[in-house]
């Protein structure tokens, strides 16, 4: 089994706005009255808290190439019924998971470049972010996938790039000013 290195806990109050405890996360919806977001989610940081649902949370995948029989439910509820495609939204989240099923080798490293990517489209497609460049290896040796992310503002000026050695955590230095 593959481990990405995704485990850190973002830095008090540094992050965005899910309250996350190592296990399980909690967000705060708007109330139906707010005019510009009703039963939206509220965000401090709304640029953070939307990297962290596109590159955390898990994305409704494929039906299992190990068992073609069985199908993961995975994915954001509301994929089901609020995914506006004209104004370029698709369904929220990152197939990353599915790596955690294969071994860990360059096709596996390539399978996280590509969820990745995937799962930061929607932002890039909304003008939210800019140009995004994904990489990833495989350490065998310590059955790890390490990822390294790059993220542009749109005016082309870089919001983070460095290595995820956990995600929350790079978040936190993108917080501080430390990410780029």
């Amino acid at each position: 089994m593959t481990r990405l290195l995704v485990d850190a806990l973002v830095p008090q109050g540094a992050g965005p706005d899910i309250l996350w405890n190592g296990e399980r996360g909690d967000m705060a919806l708007a109330p139906l009255t707010d005019a510009g977001n009703p039963a939206g989610l509220v965000a401090r940081n709304p640029l953070l808290t939307a990297l962290v649902l596109s590159l955390e949370s898990d994305a409704r995948g494929p039906r299992d190439p190990l068992d073609p029989a069985a199908y993961d439910l995975r994915g954001w509820p509301g994929d089901g019924f609020d995914v506006d495609v004209a104004a370029g939204e698709a369904p929220l989240g990152s197939t990353t998971w599915v790596a955690f099923r294969h071994p860990t080798d360059e096709d596996n490293a390539r399978r996280v470049i590509e969820a990745a990517q995937v799962a930061l489209k929607p932002l890039q497609d909304q003008g939210i972010i800019g140009d995004v460049t994904v990489e990833a290896e495989a350490d065998p040796a310590e059955t790890r996938i390490r990822r390294s992310i790059t993220i542009a503002r749109p005016d082309g000026s870089i919001l983070y790039s460095g290595p995820f050695a956990g995600l929350w955590e790079a978040l936190g230095a993108v917080a501080s000013g430390a990410g780029a």
